[in-house]
C-alpha cells in the first residue's frame, strides 16, 4: 500500500512539473507573438523592430523620431499582399524602405532622404514592409529575393 501511495505522489508531483513547464510557455509564446516588438532577420543580420499592424499608427511609422539605432526599424504587417505606397511625412532620419511578399523582399527603396516630398510606390504587391536606416541595404548587402523571417 505505501508503494502505491509513493508512485502516485511521484506521478503527482511530475504532472505538475509538466503543467506548470506547459503554462510557462504559453505565457512565453504569448507575450512574443502578441507583442508589439519582433525581431526582423534577414540573412544573418537581425532587427528589433516595432510591429505595426494599425493604420493610423502605420501613417505615422516613424515620423518625428530623432534618431533609430542601426539595429532598429519598423516593420508593417498589412495582412493582405497590395501595393503599399510610402513617403517621407515628419520623418528625421534618412531610410532604407524594404517591401516583402510571403517571406523575400520583393522591393527595395534605398538611402531615401528624410526631407523627400516623393511618394515612393513600387507597382508590385507585398504584404509587409520595413524601414530600416539608410544605407544598411548596401551594407549588409541585402537584395531582392532574400529571405526574410519574423520571430
Amino acid at each position: 500500500m505505501q508503494k502505491i501511495n509513493l508512485k502516485t505522489k511521484s506521478i503527482g508531483k511530475i504532472l505538475a512539473i509538466i503543467l506548470l513547464i506547459f503554462l510557462s510557455a504559453s505565457i512565453i509564446f504569448g507575450i512574443i507573438y502578441f507583442s508589439k516588438y519582433k525581431i526582423v532577420a534577414i540573412g544573418r543580420y537581425n532587427f528589433f523592430v516595432e510591429l505595426t499592424r494599425k493604420p493610423e499608427k502605420q501613417i505615422q511609422g516613424l515620423g518625428g523620431r530623432a534618431k533609430i539605432r542601426e539595429k532598429e526599424g519598423m516593420l508593417f504587417d498589412f495582412g493582405k499582399k497590395g501595393e503599399y505606397s510610402f513617403w517621407m511625412k515628419d520623418m528625421q532620419v534618412d531610410l532604407d524602405i524594404l517591401w516583402i511578399n510571403e517571406g523575400k523582399i520583393v522591393h527595395i527603396a534605398k538611402n531615401v532622404s528624410h526631407d523627400s516630398l516623393e511618394t515612393i510606390n513600387p507597382k508590385i504587391e507585398a504584404d509587409k514592409v520595413l524601414e530600416i536606416n539608410s544605407g544598411l541595404s548596401d551594407k549588409y548587402n541585402f537584395k531582392i529575393g532574400d529571405s526574410v523571417k519574423i520571430y
